[in-house]
Order: structure tokens, then C-alpha cells, then sequence
């Protein structure tokens, strides 16, 4: 299975400490970087993803608020340039390495 991620939540997922909006945002962040860990596949999309998946059904959620799509354009910029390639929608990344490689420097 491939999981849908929007540029920012890429950054998030390197910073993440267990903690979200609600216990239900947090156990499908927990879910998401697992899958992310264990080398499941990523692909980039515009808009609302597989992390925005508890609150994204409510329209007033930020989530779907221009300075999210600000966000995501500047992340897809920044990542894209350390990378070296486009973060483009449908762009498709395994990160299970770097993932994994961040838990074991913060102990997790």
C-alpha cells in the first residue's frame, strides 16, 4: 500500500514526539510513521493526506487553509532542494532509512 503524504508533513514526520491535536490524530500519526518506518512507499500529493485523515471531513479544519498550501509549497521547495529532486504530486519515496535513523539519535 502507498501512503499519501503533503510536502510538510514530511517535516513533520522528522520531528514528531508523540504528541497532536487529539488522541485519534496522534495514534494515526504513530500508524503513519510506522508504515513510513517499516519502507512503505510515499507518494506526495496537493492537499489533504493520510495524516490529515481524523480532522480533514471537518472543511473548517486548518488543514485545508492557504497558509497549509503556503506551507506545503515552501517544504516542497526546501526538501526538494536538499534531495535534489522535485517533491512534485506523485512523486513517489521510500524513507524508512532516514526515519529510522532519526529515532535511533533521539532514543526513540
Amino acid at each position: 500500500m502507498t501512503l499519501r503524504l503533503r510536502p510538510h508533513h514530511l517535516l513533520c514526520l522528522l520531528t514528531y514526539a508523540g504528541k497532536g491535536y487529539s488522541p485519534a490524530f496522534v495514534a494515526n500519526l504513530d500508524a503513519v510513521a510506522s508504515r513510513v518506518a517499516s519502507g512503505e512507499t510515499v507518494e506526495i500529493v496537493a492537499g489533504p493526506d493520510d495524516i490529515c485523515r481524523p480532522v480533514a471531513a471537518d472543511p473548517d479544519h486548518h488543514c485545508h487553509a492557504a497558509r497549509i498550501v503556503r506551507r506545503d509549497r515552501l517544504a516542497a521547495r526546501d526538501v526538494g532542494r536538499t534531495l535534489g529532486f522535485s517533491l512534485r504530486p506523485g512523486r513517489r519515496l521510500i524513507l524508512a532509512s532516514q526515519v529510522e535513523g532519526l529515532r535511533r539519535l533521539r532514543g526513540r
